[in-house]
């Protein structure tokens, strides 16, 4: 199984998707198996592996091979929402990266950001530069112009997603999300920010 394979759909799809109105024009940056494509018919996925954007543009999926820590090869406020999946804990530059998001949101739009919390399960993963905390994804956001709604947890424990998807929100139950504030619980900081109206 490959990296991407490792993170494909997740049994908590609608602790993602629900943050977007259905028909939004979304950006999903990192995609991988560019999953978040079965909810938005208008997406584009952005991805820094060639294997992963030829097997997209095989089944139809638009998704573009891009440098994440470069200018995007997008144009000004073209999107609805964006998605940072499990993206930011991967880039030496984050700060360029949502300079870039905030760039290619339309005014109002939203995005969405997930990383691991700093912990030293965080380190297992050897494609990782970077754990986040509440404080620092907030600032991120903050220092890059957005309005930050939210910054919270979400429980990554193993198991979390299996138990997820067999309910029938799709979302991490309720018991979960409470422990996700437990300390040494495994745990992904995530983020809902807005591109000001200008």
């Amino acid at each position: 199984m490959g990296y991407h394979e490792w993170h494909a759909k997740p049994g908590t799809y609608n602790d993602v998707v629900r943050h977007f109105k259905p028909g939004s024009r979304i950006l999903d940056v990192g995609c991988g198996t560019a999953w978040v494509s079965e909810f938005f018919p208008d997406y584009v996925g952005l991805d820094n592996f060639e294997s992963t954007v030829s097997k997209a543009k095989e089944q139809g999926i638009d998704v573009r091979l891009a440098d994440l820590e470069q200018e995007l090869p997008l144009g000004d406020a073209e999107f609805d929402g964006v998605v940072l999946k499990d993206v930011l804990e991967h880039l030496l530059d984050p700060v360029t990266l949502v300079r870039e998001v905030r760039r290619v949101l339309k005014p109002g739009g939203r995005v969405f950001a997930s990383s691991p919390d700093a912990q030293r399960w965080v380190w297992n993963d050897y494609t990782h530069r970077r754990p986040w905390t509440r404080a620092s994804m907030r600032r991120l956001f903050e220092d890059q112009g957005f309005d930050v709604r939210t910054v919270s947890y979400e429980s990554v424990m193993p198991g979390t997603g299996i138990v997820s998807g067999m309910l029938p929100g799709k979302r991490r139950p309720a018991l979960l999300q409470a422990a996700a504030w437990l300390p040494g619980w495994r745990r992904n900081v995530y983020a809902l920010a807005l591109r000001p109206k200008d």
